[in-house]
């Protein structure tokens, strides 16, 4: 992943995204981004009583990302 893309991912997740998702799902705080060696990306939702749920998303555009994200949050 090129240094660009990895900041449009990055800020997309902990931005856009973030605002959204806190805006219409109660106890979720934030969204934030990982970039693991080995290329493994992942979003973490951190939720107000302290449950953290982690989402895999690697290879995922912003589509992508988005639907995976929602898809574990109706798993909560």
């Amino acid at each position: 992943m090129s240094m660009e893309a990895f900041e449009q991912k990055r800020q997309f997740i902990t931005q856009e995204l973030s605002r959204c998702i806190t805006a219409s799902h109660e106890g979720v705080t934030r969204l934030e981004f990982e970039y693991h060696d080995g290329g493994e990306e992942s979003v973490i939702i951190r939720f107000d009583n302290g449950y953290i749920k982690t989402v895999n998303v690697t290879g995922d555009d912003c589509r992508a990302v988005m639907l995976d994200v929602l898809r574990a949050l109706a798993e909560v």
